[in-house]
């Protein structure tokens, strides 16, 4: 048995996560001819006249379809924008404008350079993670908003059956309750909004007003790049470590001090030496000691230390670009199946309970709640792509010569809620 989607007054398909806002939507319509008056004290013939009301629908389902291309308004077009998006090249080249001090001029030494390419890097990060946030805080907003327009119908719907005696005073206030929860959920989203745009305006300078700012930033999160393969790893190492602003130099001069000492071999034997551990009890000695090496010129400390620190410097490198590439990886494989398998199952939930509505085995609250479960569903989605792109830039900017500081990604749950009954 196909399912025929709930359709607008002009005959296309609703968005999926619309469907059972717009049904609602309709039913409360219909509740205002089912309501009892104000002052009205003859609750025989309310019953009367909701009966005749329905009776006016004898074929069901395409009469209400009727109804509603007679009756309700038409849905508000979407705001325009007021100009093209702002891209996020955009906004790091107004973010560069604010910091002229960062601008390299003539006759920098490479290590002046690279102290201020290393400071451009770093304030492109902060510019992208700021600039991903506010994209995806102002969607959701939009999604609280259709979560909102939900139980406000709701709650609408349950105040009309509980004036004719549908349904008990209990569960009017239960649907009052889910209203003030939507209505509190909205302003939350709309504050997350306006932090988000604030903290992107006060990185990128006053190139823009803060509401125009907000109205120019994309409706949603762009397309993840391609995804390298894991044979790929030791080449991202190989552009982390040439990329680095200090790694060249200091594996330079490593180098140099190596070859004024010759063969760096029984430096590295007698350091190993004068750390081993008390043979008796296994323990680390509380100080080690060369032994009875009496001669240990500096030539030899400045080519083991400057040995050490590269190799540790470089450790760190890999160790930062794995990391980072975990992160990606593991973000992005989320996001996947966030986008495709939840998707998929919570439209599949969905479709059932719109065909089970159409054939009166399910009720209006069914589908609600149905719609309220997909909606999550594209929060949670919307939520792994930004973890996903959050984890994008953070090993972009390892590759750049900058310290992992990303943070570990997380699942986003998408389960449908429990079954409260209606």
């Amino acid at each position: 048995m196909s399912v025929t989607p709930a359709r607008t007054p002009f005959g296309q398909p609703l968005p999926t996560p619309q469907r059972a806002v717009a049904a609602l939507i309709v039913v409360t319509a219909l509740g205002a001819s089912l309501a009892p008056q104000a002052g009205r004290a003859e609750p025989i013939e309310d019953w009367r006249t909701a009966n005749d009301t329905v009776g006016r629908f004898e074929r069901g389902h395409i009469d209400l379809l009727r109804w509603e291309a007679e009756h309700l308004p038409a849905a508000p077009a979407p705001e325009a924008p007021d100009a093209s998006p702002w891209t996020l090249n955009e906004a790091i080249v107004a973010a560069q404008r604010t910091r002229p001090d960062w601008i390299a001029r003539p006759g920098l030494s490479a290590l002046e350079r690279a102290h201020l390419q290393g400071r451009q890097r770093e304030l492109a990060l902060q510019v992208e993670r700021a600039w991903l946030q506010a994209v995806l805080a102002r969607h959701n907003t939009a999604l609280q908003r259709t979560l909102l327009q939900a139980a406000e119908a709701g709650h609408e719907l349950a105040l009309r059956m509980a004036r004719v005696g549908n349904w008990p005073e209990a569960r009017r206030q239960r649907e009052a309750l889910a209203l003030l929860d939507a209505q509190a959920q909205l302003r939350l989203a709309e504050h997350a909004e306006r932090v988000a745009v604030l903290e992107l305006w006060r990185l990128t300078g006053a190139a823009l007003p803060v509401e125009t700012l907000a109205r120019r930033l994309p409706a949603d999160l762009p397309e993840s790049d391609p995804f390298p393969s894991e044979q790929n790893l030791s080449a991202l190492e190989q552009t982390a470590l040439q990329q680095h602003p200090t790694w060249p130099a200091l594996m330079l001069q490593a180098q140099r001090a190596r070859q004024a000492v010759g063969d760096l071999q029984p430096l590295l034997t007698a350091l190993h030496a004068a750390t081993e551990p008390d043979p008796a009890t296994g323990t680390p000695q509380a100080l080690p000691s060369l032994g009875n090496i009496t001669r240990w010129p500096h030539d030899w400390d400045r080519a083991l230390l400057a040995h050490l620190e590269a190799d540790a410097l470089e450790r760190r490198i890999r160790a930062d670009v794995r990391m980072a590439y975990s992160a990606w990886q593991t973000a992005h494989m989320l996001a996947q199946v966030t986008a495709t398998e939840a998707a998929r199952l919570h439209t599949a939930l969905e479709e059932d309970m719109l065909q089970r509505y159409n054939g009166m085995f399910k009720s209006t609250w069914d589908l609600l709640a149905a719609s309220r479960t997909r909606l999550q569903a594209v929060h949670a989605t919307q939520q792994a792509r930004l973890n996903a792109a959050l984890a994008r830039a953070d090993l972009r900017a390892v590759l750049d010569g900058l310290p992992y500081t990303g943070a570990s990604p997380r699942a986003n749950t998408t389960a449908p809620a429990a079954d409260k009954g209606h």
